[in-house]
């Protein structure tokens, strides 16, 4: 399974079972988690295999059972920088984690959790660092269900002309980004497409954790319209 194949593969699982991820699974996402923190900045840490892997801490929403296994999704808290800067780029990260996590067979749900700093959990957390969310992983007891998605022409916009007019790989790219989990299903994101025909705007709306919505979405888009179809506006 690729990763686009893992995007209308994953839903949401709040409630798994004590089967342990494997060897090759640790390995893998540790893998990836190691690239992503060399090339992005970030501190990103896997838990795995604990009997509470929130580490006593209470969710922002929803309720998880069993959780053992989590992406500790960490990064710095520049206080020069806006913190929706690093909201996008956990938002970007944690899915493409939460994708490979998928197509190793795995079922994953996004959490923010309160008092990170806190914990009595196997995640460090840095003085100059935030913990905006997470990735809960493993095998669920009940499989996920397919949330409800706005329509494609409310999140994807062109900027002269119509959405039904656009060429095939915005349509891709939205039609990806429709399946973009977001905090209390808002999606709270939009994507326009711009007069030169290759240009695209993302930008975040207003929501519950917009920027990392925006930062899933924007990843889900990369993954439908293929990165050699467009380009961001800076």
């Amino acid at each position: 399974m690729n990763l686009l194949e893992a995007v209308e593969a994953r839903h949401a699982a709040r409630d798994y079972t004590d089967e342990p991820l494997t060897g090759d699974q640790i390995d893998a996402l540790g893998n990836v988690i190691a690239t992503i923190n060399s090339d992005d900045g970030l501190d990103i840490q896997l838990v795995h295999d604990v009997d509470d892997a929130f580490g006593g801490c209470p969710t922002h929403y929803g309720r998880f059972k069993n959780v053992r296994n989590l992406i500790a999704l960490i990064g710095p808290d520049h206080k020069d920088d806006s913190a929706a800067v690093l909201d996008e780029k956990i938002g970007h990260a944690g899915q493409f984690l939460a994708l490979t996590a998928v197509s190793l067979g795995l079922d994953t749900s996004w959490v923010v959790l309160h008092e990170t700093s806190e914990h009595d959990g196997a995640w460090t957390l840095g003085e100059d660092e935030r913990m905006p969310a997470a990735i809960a992983l493993g095998h669920a007891n009940r499989p996920g269900r397919p949330h409800r998605s706005k329509p494609a022409e409310e999140l994807g916009v062109v900027e002269n002309g119509e959405y039904a007019d656009a060429p095939a790989w915005f349509h891709n790219g939205i039609e990806a980004a429709m399946l973009a989990p977001s905090a209390l299903g808002k999606q709270p994101f939009r994507f326009t497409l711009l007069a030169d025909g290759h240009t695209v705007k993302a930008e975040a709306l207003e929501g519950m954790q917009s920027e990392i919505g925006l930062g899933i979405a924007k990843l889900h888009f990369e993954l439908g319209a293929g990165n050699g179809s467009f380009a961001w506006a800076a």
